[in-house]
């Protein structure tokens, strides 16, 4: 029964957004929503707000008995820029798994970059891969770290864009990023 109110909010919510959204295009509002929704401050504390409202103890948990993180994101063999971001060359398949708890902003197919997914981290830091194979997940789902988001099933260039406080990071410091927060 809780599952059906959790639609019904959730439903609820997003009418609420379309509708001011078109009020705000029709001239009968002046609040722009959309600069509201979309900015990554405001959509960390939306998904705080639907947590706090949404969890429940009934909620099932599983106990993670490790807190690292899967090291094979660091094993790539070679290192390009591409549409800015870098295109790492993997010679084996390998899981795109979540640095730290954050919120998956867009999973869908990208000119440039394929099968594309966008993670918003609660560090303020937003990761994109792109010429995945297959997500494990869906847009706007809360997911926790260690947790497998997508899977690069083969061999091949796998896309990386790492965005943190609005500023895109360079190669350098992408390798940095990666070193910090993909222990070895």
């Amino acid at each position: 029964m809780l599952k059906k109110w959790k639609w019904i909010g959730a439903g609820i919510l997003c009418v609420t957004v379309l509708a001011t959204n078109h009020l705000q295009e029709s001239g009968k509002m002046n609040t722009d929503i959309k600069k509201i929704v979309y900015s990554s401050e405001d959509l960390n504390f939306m998904r705080n707000v639907l947590r706090d409202v949404f969890v429940t103890e009934e909620d099932p948990t599983i106990a993670v008995s490790s807190e690292s993180v899967d090291n094979e994101l660091l094993s790539f063999v070679a290192v390009k820029p591409y549409n800015d971001g870098y295109l790492l060359t993997f010679e084996q398949a390998l899981p795109i798994v979540a640095i730290e708890n954050g919120l998956v902003v867009y999973t869908g197919h990208n000119t440039y970059t394929g099968k594309t997914i966008s993670v918003f981290y609660e560090n303020n830091t937003t990761v994109t891969y792109g010429f995945v194979d297959a997500f494990t997940t869906l847009p706007y789902t809360s997911i926790g770290k260690g947790q497998t988001i997508a899977n690069k099933e083969n061999s091949g260039d796998l896309y990386i864009q790492i965005e943190t406080n609005g500023k895109r990071l360079n190669l350098d410091e992408t390798i940095k990023w990666m070193r910090e927060f993909v222990p070895s």
